[in-house]
């Protein structure tokens, strides 16, 4: 059984998911930055939010990273499909073997059925064989004892 991929559009899935956890971290160093320079004092959240808005440039580092994550996610996947590929490969060898196996079998049946019936018209034909020789066994039977009583009538005579 194989799974179709290409008419699932992960492009677009992959996309909006990378974007809303960019958004994120974003929103997350953003609010850790804040932190850092107010320090204990804490501002409204109106300028929170500002803040948090106008921070919208990635840093390097932040991208190098997520390009870093991106390719390890999907150096993943492709090991994760390289597997699955390697065990309906195994699977498809194994169907292969059994179906030959399965068809070997079948001509071996046909070869033995055959025989059955070529020993089943032997054995007809050696009862009716039998049955001739049993037909001429008591016809000699009675010849002989014909013979034995006209052998004592001639030696009575």
């Amino acid at each position: 059984m194989t799974i179709d991929l290409s008419s699932v559009d992960s492009s677009d899935e992959f996309a909006l998911e990378r974007e809303a956890y960019i958004k994120k971290l974003e929103k997350e160093r953003a609010k850790k930055m804040i932190e850092q320079k107010i320090g204990k004092t804490k501002l409204p959240k109106k300028e929170i939010s500002k803040k948090l808005v106008s921070s919208k440039k990635p840093e390097k580092k932040t991208q190098a990273k997520k390009g870093v994550m991106l390719s390890g996610a999907i150096g993943d996947i492709n090991k994760e499909i390289n597997d699955i590929n390697m065990q309906k490969k195994r699977l498809n060898q194994q169907i292969e073997s059994m179906d030959s196996d399965l068809e070997s079998s079948r001509r071996a049946e046909r070869k033995l059925q055959e025989k059955i019936a070529q020993l089943m018209e032997k054995e007809a034909l050696l009862k009716e064989k039998k049955k001739r020789i049993s037909i001429d066994e008591e016809n000699l039977s009675d010849k002989l004892s014909k013979m034995e009583k006209i052998k004592s009538e001639l030696s009575d005579i």
